[in-house]
């Protein structure tokens, strides 16, 4: 029987009386790799933090590893790497290891004191994202790229069964960003670590992943890849706006 990471069921969101998503249902299989695409406005970034738990659904519902969302205290279960985490400024004197740290904090409890075990969690989760050389480094001294690498490692540091990114490689420059997608793939197929991202690379989405959402307030698409290569599917998603680039294997 297949088990589900995410689940979502006639889900709505309303803000100030607009309709920002409307009737969306939807599952993501356990170590499933997914990307959500859809335009500026299309309701990407407010699903995902419904997902979370940082916004409340006007109607509808969410089930996560099998529990009612509202009922779900395993949140460090859920890995997360918000928008522009890359682009920030940093001007306080944190350093590369210090960030990462932070991430367990979710899963230990704000007050305890870390264990030899969350100490050497912390070091794997920087070791698995390629950054264990840069953990004495400021994390305002850092490319865009080995920051994006440092923010997806805080999300490993809590142990997650899935990560949820937010358009992860804004920022990123064009070698970083092959590296870094060769790096989703392997934590994503050694690990089984579920993957959601939002992406407004269709040419990502034709490679990389193994399903499509399309969101534009409602679902368009949800499904394999190829389901959204054609014209109608775009001109549905992006008002005609794009045009589909597919990249080689």
């Amino acid at each position: 029987m297949k088990t589900y990471c995410i689940e979502v069921e006639n889900l709505s969101f309303s803000f100030d009386k607009n309709i920002v998503i409307e009737d969306l249902s939807f599952k993501i299989a356990q170590g499933q790799y997914t990307g959500l695409i859809g335009p500026n406005g299309g309701g990407k970034t407010t699903l995902i933090k419904i997902i979370l738990g940082l916004l409340m659904p006007t109607s509808g519902s969410i089930r996560l590893f099998g529990e009612p969302a509202p009922e779900f205290r395993r949140r460090s279960l859920m890995g997360y790497v918000p928008q522009n985490a890359s682009q920030a400024e940093f001007y306080f004197p944190a350093t590369a290891n210090e960030i990462v740290r932070s991430g367990r904090t979710a899963r230990v409890g704000l007050l305890r004191r870390f264990t030899k075990a969350d100490n050497l969690a912390i070091e794997k989760a920087m070791e698995t994202a390629g950054v264990l050389d840069l953990k004495d480094r400021l994390i305002g001294k850092l490319s865009g790229g080995q920051r994006q690498r440092v923010f997806i490692a805080r999300a490993l540091a809590g142990d997650p069964q899935a990560l949820i990114l937010d358009e992860p490689a804004v920022g990123v420059d064009a070698a970083s960003k092959e590296h870094f997608y060769e790096f989703l793939q392997v934590l994503n197929k050694h690990s089984g670590i579920t993957i959601l991202f939002v992406t407004h690379d269709l040419g990502v989405i034709a490679r990389e992943v193994e399903s499509v959402l399309c969101l534009n307030r409602t679902l368009l698409c949800h499904g394999k890849p190829d389901a959204f290569s054609g014209e109608r599917m775009i001109e549905m998603g992006y008002g005609g706006m794009v045009a589909p680039v597919v990249h080689g294997h």
